[in-house]
């Protein structure tokens, strides 16, 4: 029983030494000391082979608990934000790292362990050990093997408590070059981040400078594009990061995720370059990439490569500034040409076509036909035309001008290119089966719609009662016009106009023999005629007359 109270009585002194002091840098040495005097204490009482047997003693308490719980507030700052668990064969330890010895079995204890400022720690019972510039995972197989040398009875673990903190120095294209508060569980990425970085830094030749006097280098894009962690060191105490300015650049063009420039990393070939564009495409041409590089400084040379042979490393040429690498796309991948069909028929939507041999009659049977109400005089069919998305500057000069400004030949020149721009065709469904040479040839996003048939002519304008009338068959412009209750006095009778439902043309009316439902007559006003107005237009004509009189006349 006395063996386990000297045991538990140095444990607890060293507990209330870490509570009492949680400020100082070396309570945590204080704790391990007192732990390893209660420690040779019970060896000393142990058995006579020296190795530690340590009774049952359910009743000890936690005072050893209390002394670890307290281990976090001996860190000076904010604590450290982790992006994962720490891997052990990776961090290196170094000093300020708080180390946790694991004791339990018959009892439960945790020994705190701090590497000191000279990188070595004192471990209880055993001589001071140096840790500095080893990994968590050797250090913990040393500490173990020389612990489990000298007792027994229990089992024990080493963990990392407290990862240690430290500066680190920024150099070069950052906003707030000089010291960093960092720790040994961070990367470079963490540090630097993309609001520190100046425009124009380098991301891909970021050089980290160690002070046992190597050199590693970081590759952020990469890291980020790519997920590559050896792209991005780990930090060590007093590293010093260097970011140049970028100045070298190659591009890649094509069936890639993500085409344009990139800057030239320390090792880039087009492998690298491909990981950075996010990798071809599936509609990309695997056997021919075609790689632009220069002899000189002016004088340009084409070499192809396959991806097949890149991606596995039989022939990945290395890159250098300004090459250029063209991914090529797999004509018609994956392309499907589609027609839609909406308004008063069985089945509105959507239908694949074949660009060439797909027809109108064809999407119309796909759609099963038309509903009872729909206007088979005007199918409207909606195409994108091809002269729509290109500036046309003798277009817009025309679109300023005047009537009275134009030529004749610039008014037709006018009307043409307003033509070609023209969107929407109307095709009459009953002519169309008379004639198979009507039946169009669909493209690829052409919308047809049918509208319903609306039995009535609109009369507008200079007429007494404007307004809708039903249709009737053999009926003139002028019985509709009766119908609404005749002319007004100011009537332009002879410029009266019809625009055509199915064509949307608009002639004069006494060119119309006869309407069809949907069609818009149209009244204009005549224009205020004065005597004066009037008076000049006769003086001019005499004027003319006799002009040409005395032409005549001097001809003789």
């Amino acid at each position: 029983m006395r063996k386990i109270t000297g045991f538990a009585a140095a444990l607890m002194t060293g507990a209330w030494i870490l509570s009492v002091a949680p400020a100082q840098a070396q309570v945590p040495s204080a704790v391990v000391l007192a732990a390893d005097r209660g420690l040779l204490t019970a060896q000393r009482q142990s058995s006579p082979s020296g190795a530690l047997s340590v009774p049952d003693n359910s009743s000890a308490t936690g005072a050893d608990e209390a002394a670890a719980s307290g281990l976090f507030s001996l860190q000076a700052g904010q604590p450290v934000s982790l992006s994962g668990p720490v891997d052990p064969d990776v961090y290196v330890l170094g000093p300020g790292d708080v180390l946790l010895l694991n004791i339990w079995g018959r009892v439960s204890r945790n020994v705190p362990i701090e590497v000191g400022p000279e990188g070595s720690a004192l471990i209880p019972g055993a001589a001071p050990l140096s840790i500095s510039g080893r990994t968590l995972s050797e250090v913990r197989a040393d500490i173990l093997r020389r612990m489990g040398l000298q007792y027994r009875g229990v089992s024990m673990d080493l963990r990392l408590a407290r990862p240690r903190m430290f500066r680190i120095y920024l150099t070069g294209q950052v906003s707030r070059p000089g010291p960093v508060e960092a720790s040994g569980a961070l990367r470079v990425g963490d540090v630097l981040t993309g609001a520190l970085l100046l425009d124009g830094a380098s991301r891909r030749r970021i050089e980290v400078l160690r002070t046992d006097g190597t050199r590693v280098f970081c590759d952020l894009e990469l890291f980020l594009q790519t997920g590559d962690a050896g792209m991005n060191p780990w930090l060590r105490d007093g590293d010093v990061i260097q970011i140049p300015s970028a100045t070298e650049f190659v591009y890649v063009q094509g069936a890639v995720a993500r085409p344009g420039r990139f800057e030239l990393g320390v090792r880039d070939s087009v492998r690298t370059l491909l990981r950075l564009s996010g990798d071809p495409l599936p509609s990309a041409v695997a056997d021919r990439v075609l790689l632009v590089r220069f002899k000189d400084a002016f004088t340009p040379e084409s070499l192809w490569v396959s991806l097949d042979d890149v991606y596995s490393r039989r022939r990945n040429p290395p890159l250098e500034d300004g090459e250029r690498m063209y991914v090529y796309f797999i004509p018609q991948y994956h392309q499907q040409h589609e027609a839609a069909i909406l308004g008063e028929v069985q089945r509105p939507g959507t239908y694949p076509i074949v660009e060439g041999r797909t027809r109108l009659s064809n999407l119309v049977s796909a759609a099963d036909g038309f509903q009872d109400g729909a206007d088979l005089s005007a199918i409207r069919v909606h195409r994108q035309s091809m002269f729509a998305t290109e500036k046309d500057q003798e277009l817009d000069r025309l679109l300023r001008l005047s009537r009275n400004d134009l030529t004749d030949s610039e008014y037709e020149t006018l009307r043409t290119k307003l033509a070609g721009l023209r969107e929407d065709y109307r095709v009459d469904w009953t002519r169309l089966q008379g004639s198979k040479d009507l039946d169009l040839l669909l493209r690829d996003g052409d919308v047809v719609r049918v509208e319903r048939l609306v039995s009535s002519i609109r009369v507008d304008g200079e007429v007494r009662r404007p307004g809708m009338l039903n249709y009737v068959r053999g009926e003139s412009v002028d019985d509709y016009v009766a119908q609404v209750g005749g002319y007004t006095n100011r009537a332009w009778r002879g410029k009266v106009r019809v625009t055509r439902s199915v064509t949307g043309q608009t002639l004069l009316a006494r060119d119309v023999r006869t309407l069809d439902p949907g069609d818009f007559v149209w009244v204009p006003e005549r224009p205020d005629v004065t005597a004066w107005e009037q008076g000049r237009e006769v003086l001019t004509a005499l004027a003319q007359v006799a002009t040409i009189i005395i032409a005549i006349r001097s001809v003789r």
